[in-house]
Order: structure tokens, then sequence, then C-alpha cells
């Protein structure tokens, strides 16, 4: 991470592709930007399988997932993604009571969201548009 002026950690533009860079750890992020507060790894598993499948987020339900699925995320989610989330400071994550949260450097990754979302819909008007 970079310090900005004011002392603050800041994700740099490598960071955040990093962290963007693999589908899991950009469905994981993205399904915990939907938490208000600490969620259960479980619970974030269970999300993250969710969108796996769904073409747009409003798409993704837990109602699909197996327990197979969720297991499978949970394991990825704590033994590869989490730690690097940790790492990067854009969560925390308490394997002992087994809850993850964003941290206020996440919102460094909101850009990238951002511009994924406008193209994702550029993309669904146009495949509209063709049909």
């Amino acid at each position: 991470m970079s310090l900005t002026d004011e002392g603050e950690s800041r994700l740099t533009t490598d960071q955040a592709f990093d962290l963007l860079g693999d589908g899991e750890r950009r469905r994981a992020l993205a399904a915990l930007r939907e938490f208000e507060e600490a969620v259960s790894l479980d619970r974030l598993a269970e999300a993250t399988a969710a969108r796996r499948d769904a073409v747009t987020p409003v798409e993704a339900t837990s109602d699909e997932v197996t327990p197979d699925q969720r297991e499978r995320v949970a394991a990825m989610l704590h033994h590869a993604h989490l730690p690097r989330f940790e790492d990067a400071g854009v969560a925390t994550y308490d394997p002992m009571a087994g809850e993850v949260e964003l941290t206020e450097a996440a919102d460094d990754l909101e850009p990238y969201f951002e511009v994924m979302e406008e193209y994702r819909e550029s993309v669904q008007s146009e495949s509209v548009r063709s049909d």
C-alpha cells in the first residue's frame, strides 16, 4: 500500500488489479460490499458461490448453492483469498470467530467496481439490441 498526504493507507493500482484480477476474489469482494457489517465465512462463501453462475448480481441467489459448493468456496476463501485481502488491508478476517469484514481501504476499489458495472451494462444493452 502507499500513503496519502494525510498518512492514510491507499491501494496502488497494481494491488487493485491483483485483487480484482481473479474471478473468485472479485466475486468475494463484490459480495462483501453488500454486507453492512462483519459476515460469517459460510455466508460469504454462499454469496460468492451464488455469484459464480449469475449473469447479474441481482440474479445471484443463495437458494441454488449446494452445501458442497459452499464448503469448497469457504476453503478457497479461508486459505487463499482472505489472506490476500488482509495483506492488502481491504478486509479483516478472524478465523477463530469465522468472520470477515471490509475495511475503509476497500473504498479504494469502488472506482474499479463502477467501471466493471458500466462495462457489464453496456455489454448487456449491446446484446439486447442485437437480439
